[in-house]
């Protein structure tokens, strides 16, 4: 490989469709388990908040303003379901790219409604390493990406069993000399 090459590595297709696929009924099915949590939460605090408002004869301001209060947790817990089913998480179609001055990764949506987007992020070549490790779970392996940025160190991963290409590919064309 020569060091002036560009390295484009993408998820194969059949793959990248069963990981949406995945990531589809995982993010429904934790929509739906939000919006039962919080309906339950609701009836637990609601319930004793209408039996303690009927057993006194007079219900003063710092009653409501507590049953308000109470009630955002299941009001939260039902906007966070909401928002989850309809979160449509997608896997990009490149996984990394490696240019003679760069590395360049893709943005990508996590399945969780509270987790942030990974953003897109462009590292200089010159300093980048890349280390194929073993993983654990449904992964065979990892290719590991190291960057010491500011005394921050910086990773990012890919899993292997996805891409189009082997991952020592994508560990020698971090290792060829590059030019600039």
């Amino acid at each position: 490989m020569t060091s002036d090459a560009t390295v484009v590595v993408r998820y194969g297709e059949a793959s990248r469709a069963a990981v949406e696929q995945t990531l589809r009924s995982l993010v429904r099915k934790q929509g739906i388990l939000l919006l039962i949590l919080g309906v339950l939460f609701g009836v637990l605090v609601l319930v004793p908040l209408v039996a303690a408002a009927t057993a006194v004869d007079g219900v003063d301001a710092a009653f409501f303003l507590g049953a308000i209060v109470l009630l955002v947790v299941p009001v939260a817990l039902g906007a966070l379901g909401v928002r989850q089913l309809r979160r449509q998480p997608r896997v990009p179609e490149v996984a990394v790219t490696i240019t003679p001055a760069a590395v360049l990764f893709p943005a990508l949506d996590r399945p969780s409604a509270l987790a942030p987007r990974i953003r897109a992020e462009e590292w200089t070549r010159e300093g980048t390493s890349a280390e194929i490790l073993p993983a654990s779970g449904l992964q065979a392996a990892r290719v590991e990406f190291t960057r010491q940025d500011g005394g921050k160190r910086r990773r990012r991963s890919i899993a292997t069993g996805n891409l189009d290409v082997d991952a020592r590919v994508i560990v020698d064309a971090l290792r060829s000399p590059h030019t600039s």
